[in-house]
């Protein structure tokens, strides 16, 4: 969706490589789902937030979608929870506003 609007994207399947992802290449957002093959999307957010601050970071999840797991990102540190399907204008416009 991302890349049809013109943003360059790096894709990472898990907790790990999208840690690692971002220690190489230092992202300006990140678009992080709750649910992962290794660790849960909110701790992951927690520890992207203490190395990188000023980065934003964008929850999404099709799985979690109420407003606990609204208020479970939140806390976690994320700039926006989304909850699946989003819309692909809507979804680009909201990165639009953090970068």
């Amino acid at each position: 969706m991302l890349r049809g609007h013109g943003f360059d994207v790096q894709q990472a399947d898990s907790a790990g490589t999208a840690l690692k992802l971002a220690a190489e290449c230092r992202p300006e957002l990140v678009l992080l789902d709750v649910h992962l093959p290794d660790e849960n999307g909110f701790a992951v957010c927690r520890r992207l937030r203490e190395a990188y601050p000023d980065v934003p970071v964008v929850m999404t999840s099709a799985t979690y979608t109420d407003d606990a797991s609204r208020v479970s990102a939140m806390y976690a540190g994320a700039a926006e929870f989304l909850p699946e399907p989003i819309n692909a204008a809507a979804l680009a416009k909201i990165v639009k506003r953090y970068l």
